[in-house]
């Protein structure tokens, strides 16, 4: 690269390289663990143009390889655990690449067969296995340009999704080229009493999910900006299965719903270990969170694990602090002063 002196790669690098325009981005690498909190300055000091920098910088983001601090600086996390951890999601995409190839090419079979046993509307698949909906939903995710929306209520599908391993939680979702996918979460307030279930929205609100919780969901969907959309449909035995519709008319009626409903839930972020929080501790954010989606003082004890005795004494602390009377009052306040 014009501009800075070559940095000897090892060949231990040669599958970060993905490609060669992926040169650029493993020069910019190495340069990177040279220091524990990476300057933009850091960068520009050594040569690299800033438009190299710009392309770089939310690619390494992105795999893991750093964590941004503010604007102009990123923490570079120890490559001994990063490098493994985006190449098993390399696998982990080359699989799911690989897993739907029987399930595509048996649409494309009965697109060829002109069966009378079609469906007889066109645009909907009907997904009768746990398998089948999760080839849609690798579908789904492969397939969006930018981003995905989801709708969750306490179903067997949503459940199957958070009984998934912590490395899955912890995946940052891409498409089929490798981009990242924003993934807009909205989540039935009955999910709260669901074991481990505020451990996975830290964990997904690492990865940069946004996420909300709306009273009542009676509805699971998942749909991408692209016109693909799953619709779950949970028969009596409780055994996920749901449609696939790939009509995108349908898909952008699905995702519009998706896009309503969002608009009036409440959001959600969790307090992370390794970030601050203005004027509430860790645990008063958590009470916060909890009294905004309606969550008794029962749910919270168990939800966090102390006494409702406890859990009574935060909760007149939070108010006093915010100078509200109800709780409904405080989670106004909160939202007010971005708490929430």
């Amino acid at each position: 690269m014009a501009g800075h002196e070559p940095v000897q790669q090892d060949h231990t690098l040669q599958p970060f390289a993905q490609d060669p325009a992926d040169a650029d981005l493993t020069d910019i690498y190495l340069t990177a663990i040279g220091h524990t909190v990476l300057q933009r300055s850091d960068l520009l000091a050594a040569g690299f143009n800033e438009a190299d920098i710009n392309d770089s910088l939310p690619l390494l983001e992105s795999r893991g390889m750093i964590r941004r601090l503010d604007q102009t600086s990123w923490r570079v996390l120890p490559p001994d655990l990063v490098l493994p951890a985006f190449a098993a999601r390399l696998e982990d995409q080359a699989r799911a690449v690989r897993a739907s190839a029987a399930g595509l090419n048996r649409v494309y079979e009965q697109s060829q067969e002109q069966s009378s046993e079609r469906l007889p509307f066109e645009g909907v698949e009907v997904l009768d296995s746990e398998a089948a909906i999760t080839q849609a939903l690798t579908r789904i995710f492969g397939s969006a340009r930018n981003s995905v929306h989801m709708v969750c209520a306490d179903s067997t599908f949503t459940r199957m999704l958070l009984e998934q391993p912590d490395d899955a939680h912890r995946r940052t979702m891409v498409n089929s080229l490798g981009a990242p996918v924003q993934v807009m979460a909205n989540y039935s307030d009955a999910l709260l009493e669901v074991p481990h279930f505020p451990d996975m929205l830290r964990t997904r609100a690492l990865r940069g999910d946004g996420q909300r919780i709306t009273t009542g969901i009676r509805l699971t969907t998942v749909v991408n900006d692209t016109g693909l959309g799953l619709i779950d449909l949970e028969d009596e035995s409780g055994r996920p299965h749901g449609l696939l519709m790939t009509d995108s008319l349908v898909a952008d009626a699905i995702a519009e719903l998706a896009r309503w409903v969002w608009q009036f839930a409440i959001p959600w972020r969790p307090a992370l270990p390794d970030g601050p929080i203005s004027k509430l501790t860790t645990q008063e954010h958590d009470i916060l969170q909890l009294l905004a989606v309606g969550a008794s003082d029962a749910a919270i004890a168990r939800h966090l694990k102390v006494s409702q005795r406890t859990v009574e004494r935060r909760v007149r602390a939070i108010l006093d602090r915010l100078n509200a009377s109800t709780r409904f009052q405080a989670g106004v306040l909160a939202a007010r002063e971005n708490l929430l």
